[in-house]
């Protein structure tokens, strides 16, 4: 009688989990470059019962994100540049660590390209040089003057599992031993990505499907919540009928 108690509530654990993913990516879904999460689950062994195969329940397997592209936004901003496919910035935070990162907010502050709120690219920018731009092969140009001037180059880095990286927050992610070795990547050059400069990436959650399936989840939990009341119900007709 116990098992049917475990069975309903390993449902009921899984199914507030998958509530509480569907919600984390709704509050994110006007966050730039946000990525989707997803969660899966896993049976748990079955029992035999009367020559019958009974399930104990379910496990919370793992929490993934789904690295597809967001759409992309125009804001006309020379230093606002998204990348168009597969692959993260590289920058360095102001604690010293390495992070990787698809938000392409670059701003010029005390002479170095950085990424807003994230850390520094390791580009730096001459004083007399002004009007700074990106281009899709991530060259970084400006004027001295009325002359041209190459000041930099953006390179970006891909993963074999990306989902081997460590969201540590602000979109910015850290290396892992999971999402094997960087493998950096020239923009434009081939089939490469390019970069967008003048477009930021927006979130690929997809709200309508994300309430959608936060509505599905609370029926199965309330599914669930009344297979445990039935429980409950059995447990005491039976110790009555002991009584009797």
């Amino acid at each position: 009688m116990f098992s049917s108690f475990y069975t309903a509530a390993s449902g009921m654990e899984a199914q507030l989990k998958k509530v509480e993913i569907l919600s984390q990516n709704l509050a994110n879904a006007n966050s730039i470059s946000y990525k989707q999460q997803r969660i899966d689950f896993q049976e748990l062994l079955y029992q035999k019962v009367d020559q019958m195969n009974v399930g104990t329940g379910v496990k919370i397997g793992v929490t993934e994100k789904i690295f597809k592209t967001g759409a992309m936004e125009r804001t006309n901003s020379s230093l606002d540049v998204a990348i168009q496919g597969r692959g993260f910035y590289r920058v360095q935070t102001p604690e010293g660590k390495t992070v990787y990162t698809r938000d392409g907010r670059f701003a010029v502050e005390n002479g170095e390209l950085v990424i807003k709120e994230i850390g520094k690219t390791g580009i730096k920018i001459p004083q007399d040089v002004t009007g700074v731009t990106i281009e899709e092969d991530g060259t970084v140009v400006g004027y001295k003057g009325k002359d041209k001037v190459e000041v930099g180059k953006i390179k970006i880095y891909d993963f074999v599992n990306p989902n081997g990286l460590k969201g540590i927050g602000k979109n910015a992610f850290e290396w892992t031993e999971n999402a094997g070795k960087p493998i950096e990547i020239d923009p434009g050059k081939d089939d490469n990505p390019k970069l967008a400069a003048g477009f930021i990436e927006k979130s690929n959650v997809n709200v309508i499907t994300q309430m959608m399936d936060i509505v599905a989840s609370q029926r199965n939990y309330e599914l669930v919540s009344k297979s445990v009341e039935s429980a409950d119900q059995m447990s005491r007709m039976a110790n009555q009928m002991k009584k009797q």
